[in-house]
């Protein structure tokens, strides 16, 4: 596997197109907003460089593809862990721990940049089965509930050294949208945010395993503007 297709995807965290299971690529990389809407360094780790303690962390923040592949794993692990019962996170936490060791056994690139590959697949896949099960509520055409929005971004892009574009939000609820254009009614929006999401539309004729297109309406509490946006870039069956 190339180091291009190591640097990654997610989607948000597919968000977003979906999370999915498929790797991740320096090409295609979320922006994470602060609450304010600035998006947070791209280049920065998810620990203070400063207080690089091993080999592992030094090579991490020298590299800023390495760099950026560390805060996305750790924002996909945090979104996990609020995605879980008291239960469940025991045991994602102890993965952790113990991933984090097998990380800081890495002396080079080579190893870091298969360390995160594989963590990443890892908590895309226990994220995705969470929210498949968290989605429940808003399974059916017509049905809404409740919610607060828990993540807003970019949209992932698929062209190298292609600036972020695009709109993306995930919600507590496990209900992800994602949009080619800047959504102003999305954007108008903060963490925590009350809303309502309702689910109008299903893709016919899926691949098993495969339900992105789904076109859901929500609705921001606070601001009380709303907007309808699919859970995927593509269709089921697509790209």
């Amino acid at each position: 596997m190339t180091r291009a297709r190591l640097a990654l995807i997610a989607t948000a965290f597919t968000a977003l197109t979906a999370v999915t299971t498929d790797g991740f690529a320096q090409t295609f990389k979320p922006v994470r907003m602060d609450p304010r809407g600035e998006p947070y360094p791209e280049t920065a780790a998810s620990f203070d460089c400063a207080q690089a303690s091993t080999r592992a962390e030094t090579l991490i923040c020298g590299d800023s593809g390495l760099a950026m592949s560390d805060r996305s794993t750790s924002e996909i692990y945090t979104v996990l862990l609020r995605r879980l019962s008291p239960e469940q996170r025991l045991g994602v936490r102890r993965s952790q721990r113990a991933w984090l060791q097998r990380r800081n056994a890495c002396t080079d690139h080579a190893c870091l940049w298969r360390a995160y590959d594989v963590r990443w697949r890892e908590l895309s896949t226990m994220l995705d089965t969470r929210e498949r099960v968290l989605r429940a509520d808003v399974s059916r055409v017509g049905q809404c509930a409740a919610t607060r929005i828990d993540w807003i971004g970019s949209r992932l892009t698929e062209v190298e050294n292609e600036p972020p574009q695009g709109t993306s939000i995930m919600f507590e609820n496990g209900v992800r949208q994602v949009s080619y254009d800047r959504e102003a009614s999305v954007l108008a929006s903060r963490v925590g945010d009350e809303a309502r999401v309702c689910l109008i539309s299903i893709p016919s004729h899926c691949p098993a395993g495969d339900d992105r297109g789904r076109i859901y309406e929500a609705t921001n509490l606070r601001t009380r503007l709303h907007w309808r946006l699919p859970d995927a870039s593509h269709d089921c069956g697509g790209a």
